[in-house]
């Protein structure tokens, strides 16, 4: 290469020594007899062209060719055989061609260099001479280096040593043995013991799950801790005494104790645990398995509710005959159902296995049977959730129609309110005849909706009373202004004479005009004949 700058000369020479035994990079040398005079910009300029140069040609290669970067071909004298990779983050995938012209190059080197290499890939296909070899050694494969289905944490496979349980299989394990796991408790792992753990003999990549009659957590079988109340002996326990028991958890049972537990059988415990709300003789009696008492019994082949004997024992969450509303998968407890359309009690009362609710609209799943004597709590039908009185004996879905002399409506009655001016007192009223308690003031009733009606000392009673007679609004009697045409006088027209009258097309007047209207001239209460 000639750098030039006016009269002056520079050559350039690549890969020559520039010191010791440093062979890269480009060296320059002024040629003798010309004129050094040179200006200070052309200096600058020779000066980075000189970097950019040495910059392009430095190679870390042995050989005296430039290296190829990362992720382009190698150049120089080699042919169409070494292949690009993209093995690293900085300089990590420029494979290099070692076999020359004549074959092409016989094999593609690993990428070098950044945090990862992927391993070269296979150099390309060459023009002449022997077939290019597999390009580089493996690196990690793929994000993880873990095949699809592996549920161990990542660096644990190929590690060396094999690991089980991890969903596929380790290619640290020479055979499927359950002899040859090295680490059954990886993390991720199916099993959380030591060797053997729950691995299953027949498949070292799976476990096996627990027992049918195991109560417990499922993770806690074979993890490694003997753990009892559980209904049958965990695998990690040396014998089924219960001296041998390390844990008794939240779900054993007894929860969170030993020594309830029966000393030479150390899956059950001598009484029924505290969840249990069926007769004692029933728990583990070995005649029955009993279902919806609160736990599990031991009887029970199963948790399911196919294993269930008798699912209506008293104290059980259910009131009918299996399967009824037992849950299908842990036959101790029930699974509440959503209330169905036309249930009028609250929501979270239906089939909530404790008390049969009536005056419902709809049966309860909780009752027993239709009886009245089974009705426990009526919370719509009045009385504070009392049912005498308040329920239909004959129809224990609905309540009782209010009591004689009841002048308001069912529902005012029902209500928890204390309504007045409804002919006799009101439950919610407590008893107190004072006008004070009272809350509501039915339009239905003897006040119209108009609490200054009630008579104060018996707020059952009014003081004024809207008369049978009256054919408009019930609420427009006595409210202050002059009604007329509803067939009685209302008590807020000062006179008879229709020039008082105020409104006179009111709903259900006689008169369909303004006033006067046909109101008759000298009876507001009535229309002249037509």
């Amino acid at each position: 290469m000639l750098a030039t700058a006016g009269a002056n000369f520079l050559v350039w020479f690549p890969n020559c020594k520039r010191s010791g035994s440093d062979p890269c990079g480009w060296c320059g040398v002024r040629v003798p007899g010309i004129d050094q005079r040179m200006s200070t910009r052309w200096r600058l300029v020779a000066l980075l062209g000189l970097s950019i140069t040495t910059w392009l040609g430095c190679s870390t290669d042995e050989g005296n060719e430039p290296a190829a970067h990362a992720g382009r071909s190698a150049a120089g004298n080699t042919s169409t055989g070494g292949a690009d990779t993209s093995g690293g983050a900085d300089t990590s995938g420029g494979a290099d061609t070692s076999g020359g012209a004549e074959d092409g190059g016989s094999s593609a080197r690993a990428g070098t260099g950044g945090p990862r290499a992927t391993g070269g890939v296979a150099g390309t296909a060459p023009s002449a001479g022997r077939p290019a070899a597999l390009g580089g050694e493996a690196g990690a494969g793929g994000a993880n280096g873990t095949p699809p289905g592996w549920k161990c944490i990542y660096f644990a496979y190929g590690d060396g040593q094999c690991d089980c349980g991890c969903g596929v299989p380790d290619k640290d394990c020479s055979d499927a043995e359950l002899a040859h796991c090295d680490v059954c408790n990886a993390e991720g792992s199916c099993s959380t013991g030591a060797c053997p753990g729950r691995i299953d003999p027949d498949d070292v990549t799976a476990c096996v799950p627990p027992p049918a009659r195991w109560t417990c957590d499922p993770a806690t079988y074979g993890d490694g801790t003997c753990n009892c109340g559980c209904g049958v002996v965990d695998v990690d326990c040396p014998d089924a005494m219960a001296a041998s028991c390390e844990v008794c958890d939240q779900s054993s049972c007894w929860p969170l104790h030993c020594n309830e537990l029966i000393a030479d059988d150390n899956a059950h415990c001598q009484n029924p645990p505290p969840s249990w709300n069926c007769s004692a003789r029933l728990y583990h009696d070995g005649v029955r398995c009993d279902c919806g008492c609160g736990a599990l019994d031991p009887d029970c082949e199963s948790a399911t509710v196919d294993a269930c004997d008798k699912c209506d024992s008293p104290g059980s969450c259910s009131a009918h005959a299996c399967p009824s509303v037992i849950d299908p998968a842990s036959n101790g407890i029930c699974a509440q159902p959503p209330a169905p359309p036309g249930w009028q009690c609250p929501p979270g009362a239906y089939a909530d296995g404790i008390e049969c609710d009536c005056g419902c609209g709809l049966e309860d799943l909780d009752c027993r049977d239709a009886a009245f004597d089974s009705c426990v709590r009526c919370l719509v039908c009045g009385g504070h959730g009392a049912c005498e009185g308040t329920v239909d004996p004959s129809d224990t879905t609905q309540c009782a129609p209010p009591p004689s002399g009841w002048t308001c409506s069912a529902a005012a009655f029902r209500d928890s309110i204390c309504d007045c001016g409804c002919g006799i007192a009101d439950v919610f009223c407590q008893g107190i005849e004072l006008s004070y308690v009272c809350g509501n003031y039915p339009v239905e009733g003897c006040s119209a909706g108009n609490k200054s009606h009630i008579d104060p000392n018996h707020n059952a009673e009014c003081l004024v009373n809207v008369p049978n007679d009256w054919t408009c609004d019930r609420r427009f009697y006595d409210d202050g202004l002059c009604d007329c045409g509803c067939g009685v006088v209302d008590p807020d027209c000062p006179s008879n004479d229709a020039s008082a009258c105020e409104q006179c097309n009111g709903v259900g007047s006689c008169s369909t005009a303004a006033c006067p209207g046909t109101i008759d001239a000298n009876d507001t209460a009535h229309c002249t004949p037509p």
